[in-house]
């Protein structure tokens, strides 16, 4: 590992120099009070603070809504020949909060165990990231440390911490010592002074808490099957499925096959965001559908963060606490309130 020293002021001009050479995004404003990971210009607004997590993760950069997976041609009574669609486009992540690199880490995992997904891998493989402590909250809405994600370092090939008028530069992989290289930044001899000032720092406790452990919160969701706080959540639910397309790590997706009317010979297979809170998700071939009502796909929703997906694959939580999902809720509802009341009901509370 390499550490340096930046000055504040000298950010905006280094994430541009990088954006002159490569495809970087840096979350810019998109409305009045949102932000999204657009790609970096001249005239960009390049800054650490003031701005929450974006609407979208950055994730979904290596997952994006639709793609084609494989084109397909075929000659006359012969076999199709298959030819597969893989982006191997290199860019740049920069900005990204602790939340949504432990939600690309899941992902990862989920694309590359098992089965493989090429296609995700390929644009992991060329994504570097650079990514940003955060000292407080990002506003009401966050919960990040509750489930383990705000001091989550692994797969960064940067990581900043901003103090003052420093950043403290850490560079974890040869990516990230690519990006530093020729920088004429100076090095830093007291990093874990540096840290501990920062830790100093850092609001306590930090967002939204949980009233029990993360290690106890998976057996309270597991047994509360028939409480009435899934009813008491999703009667103001609309079904739209907002909270699946903002989420880290929801990653489920439909797969359609397109050919084309002139020849009858040639087309295509497009993967697309799908959502288990949406109406026809769980409807199957004879117009079956395992889960009709609201109550169950929601239900089914925060088992799969909190109780099916930890267990496969034994992390303490599959939520990142990032707040997005209670943020962009037309109804306010939000995972974080629903896992709480589980856990008063569990208590007797309610």
């Amino acid at each position: 590992m390499h550490s340096f020293l930046l000055r504040r002021d000298e950010l905006p001009n280094w994430i541009k120099h990088l954006a002159r050479e490569s495809l970087v995004y840096f979350p810019q404003r998109a409305g009045q009070s949102g932000f999204r990971f657009k790609q970096v210009g001249e005239g960009s607004l390049i800054q650490l603070e003031d701005y929450r997590p974006t609407i979208v993760s950055p994730g979904k950069k290596l997952f994006p809504a639709e793609e084609i997976l494989f084109r397909y041609q075929a000659v006359g009574d012969e076999i199709p020949v298959i030819t597969p669609v893989l982006d191997a486009s290199r860019q740049i992540l920069a900005g990204v909060r602790p939340c949504d690199l432990k939600g690309i880490d899941l992902m990862d995992r989920v694309h590359g165990e098992g089965i493989p997904n090429p296609h995700y891998l390929s644009r992991r493989a060329h994504t570097t990231i650079i990514a940003c402590d955060c000292l407080h909250p990002c506003d009401d809405a966050c919960f990040c440390d509750a489930v383990g994600s705000l001091g989550w370092r692994k797969n960064a090939d940067v990581f900043l911490t901003a103090l003052d008028d420093e950043i403290l530069v850490e560079s974890f992989s040869e990516q990230g010592r690519t990006l530093v290289q020729g920088t004429a930044l100076p090095v830093c001899d007291a990093v874990e002074t540096f840290k501990k000032r920062a830790e100093a720092r850092r609001s306590k406790p930090f967002g939204r808490q949980f009233s029990v452990p993360l290690s106890k919160i998976g057996p309270i969701v597991a047994d509360q099957w028939s409480s009435p706080v899934w009813e008491n959540h999703v009667q103001r639910c609309f079904s739209c499925g907002s909270c699946n397309l903002v989420c880290p790590t929801c990653y489920c997706f439909n797969v359609r096959d397109d050919f084309e009317l002139s020849d009858g010979a040639s087309g295509t297979r497009t993967a697309t965001w799908d959502g288990c809170m949406l109406p026809t998700f769980s409807v199957v071939a004879g117009g079956h559908d395992f889960r009709p009502l609201a109550l169950a796909r929601q239900r089914h929703r925060v088992k799969r963060k909190f109780q099916y997906l930890t267990q496969r694959f034994e992390e303490g939580a599959f939520c990142v606490g990032c707040g997005r999902c209670g943020r962009q809720c037309t109804a306010n509802i939000d995972i974080f309130n629903i896992v709480n009341d589980l856990i008063q009901n569990a208590e007797g509370r309610i």
